[in-house]
């Protein structure tokens, strides 16, 4: 695939994310945050779009500004349970970042336990088939951030679950 090729895709993954944010169902609060995300998130697009790659291929410095922008504006916001990093599902093909994974949550409850097994070999299972990835970025992309919602609050209920005093 051509740089050219890998920008374009990476703005349709911006914009496909963006999407999804505005489309969330969320507390009004919430809302708002994940609108600032998807604009951020809808510039780098743009940029990605317009800014030719240079001779290095390297990325244009306002589509990176953006996504941080987008990324710390999430890690600031966990109510619009975006995961960290969740950026490099925008740059991975470009820069070959590692997709995000969450990291093990120890449940003490077996079925929380359970939960995360589940939720990680599918989220494992979707980060590896990168044919849906390149002919339907689409779907796998809701799938992917449908599963991390899954994934961030079931963590919450781990930590839950976990200070509670018949576990400790």
């Amino acid at each position: 695939m051509s740089t050219t090729n890998q920008f374009q895709q990476a703005a349709h993954y911006a914009r496909v994310i963006a999407a999804i944010a505005r489309d969330r169902p969320v507390p009004p609060a919430t809302l708002s945050s994940l609108h600032v995300i998807a604009n951020q998130l809808d510039n780098a697009a743009n940029f990605l779009d317009t800014d030719a790659p240079g001779p290095l291929s390297s990325l244009p410095i306002a589509a990176t500004e953006a996504l941080w922008l987008a990324e710390l504006f999430a890690e600031d916001n966990p109510a619009t349970r975006l995961p960290t990093d969740f950026t490099n599902y925008v740059l991975h093909r470009i820069t070959g970042r590692p997709l995000p994974f969450p990291e093990p949550m120890f449940p003490l409850s077996d079925r929380l336990a359970l939960q995360e097994v589940e939720l990680t070999n599918r989220l494992q299972y979707l980060h590896d088939d990168t044919d849906m990835q390149v002919a339907h970025p689409d779907e796998w992309l809701r799938a992917v951030l449908s599963l991390w919602q899954k994934l961030l609050r079931l963590a919450e209920a781990v930590r839950e679950d976990n200070s509670r005093s018949s576990h400790q």
